[in-house]
């Protein structure tokens, strides 16, 4: 048996506005709309924005279809990671835009500058800027041992 090997892996998260969802996006996230297809009865069924290289769908709440929202779920269980050239522009941004801060942008023992927001739509996002490469050895020694002031940011803090 061959097996078979993926060609990628994309997201596809749900909203209870999605023409809101897309303009915080743009404007936070700098994600461009490609396409949107609307059902007859002119529900968002799907829009397909570009975030950097990658894809990311979008589409209304439709419980008919199982598409739920995080609010009516409580919540939602998953993160999005962004990686980005200037986490701090970014985390800024979209927390002027409404997203709520879960964790300030923090040094991380793992090597790269990292923040937590929930956008206004209940998903979390992990916005993240490498800024160094290590080896998993080397990440392994830096892990502390607890968190401290309820983040895993590295003693060495810097901006």
């Amino acid at each position: 048996m061959t097996r078979r090997r993926p060609l990628g892996l994309g997201t596809h998260i749900f909203v209870e506005d999605a023409d809101a969802a897309v303009a915080f996006y743009s404007e936070a996230f700098g994600a461009v709309e490609l396409v949107r297809h609307r059902l007859p009865d002119g529900r968002v069924l799907f829009v397909e924005l570009a975030v950097g290289p990658d894809k990311l769908l979008i589409s209304e709440e439709i419980a008919e279809l199982h598409a739920v929202a995080p609010a009516s779920l409580g919540g939602s269980p998953v993160m999005l990671l962004l990686e980005l050239d200037d986490v701090d522009a970014t985390f800024t941004q979209a927390v002027e835009m409404g997203a709520a801060v879960e964790m300030p942008v923090a040094e991380m023992f793992w090597g790269e500058r990292y923040a937590i927001v929930r956008d206004p739509f209940g998903h979390h996002w992990a916005l993240c800027t490498r800024r160094e490469q290590l080896a998993p050895d080397e990440v392994a020694d830096r892990v502390p041992a607890e968190p401290k002031d309820g983040t895993w940011a590295s003693d060495s803090d810097a901006d």
